[in-house]
């Protein structure tokens, strides 16, 4: 007689349903443990306010029926570690800023590290030369600018590293966007806050 193959239909199914329930719990815990740390340090990422929009050049040609754009402008970003204990440390920055559907071209930032309860300016300066837009963007951009209603986004990604006395805890993307932020709330000397959040998925 041949011997008889213990399967998770015959005598071993109380093993295999064990098996599978201490597994899947194990699994659970390291979700549990894992959202727990991801809740932990979303709550220890800095306060990112639009303190200021400066238009320092803005032209716009129309040559040989092109609209061409001459533009630079800089955005002071506040930005606020109020984290008790942890030491935040920002590196390879990229800025982009846009305004009534022109794209500046990205420009990198310097990396820079933040003590616990200290607050840092980060300038974003994007400029472009004669670039060809069409014409209701850049007659937009010329009114809107006049009359200081100008609508801006401007999105910052990189790394930030999570340190806790002088040990550094874990390395993760992250991105800030301040979206659609009108320039008369901003000349009103309002700050609007931007939205920071981890991105460990990209």
């Amino acid at each position: 007689h041949g011997r008889r193959k213990c399967g998770c239909s015959s005598i071993c199914s109380s093993c295999c349903a064990w098996v599978a329930l201490i597994i899947g719990t194990i699994i659970l815990l390291i979700l549990l443990f894992a959202g727990i740390v991801f809740a932990f340090l979303q709550s220890n990422l800095p306060e990112v306010r639009l303190q200021r929009l400066d238009v320092n050049k803005l032209d716009i040609e129309d040559k040989n029926q092109e609209t061409l754009l001459s533009a630079n402008f800089e955005v002071k970003l506040n930005v606020t570690n109020g984290s008790g204990k942890m030491e935040l440390a920002y590196s390879g920055m990229t800025a982009t800023m846009m305004s009534a559907g022109f794209t500046f071209d990205s420009i990198d930032l310097n990396d820079m590290r933040q003590p616990p309860h200290t607050t840092s300016d980060v300038y974003v300066r994007s400029a472009v030369k004669r670039a060809e837009v069409d014409e209701a963007t850049g007659q937009e951009l010329k009114d809107k600018s006049k009359t200081h209603v100008l609508v801006i986004t401007v999105g910052v990604k990189g790394r930030i590293d999570f340190y806790s006395s002088d040990s550094k805890l874990i390395s993760l993307p992250f991105k800030i966007d301040c979206h659609s932020i009108d320039q008369s709330e901003i000349d009103n000397g309002h700050a609007p806050i931007c939205n920071t959040r981890l991105t460990p998925l990209g």
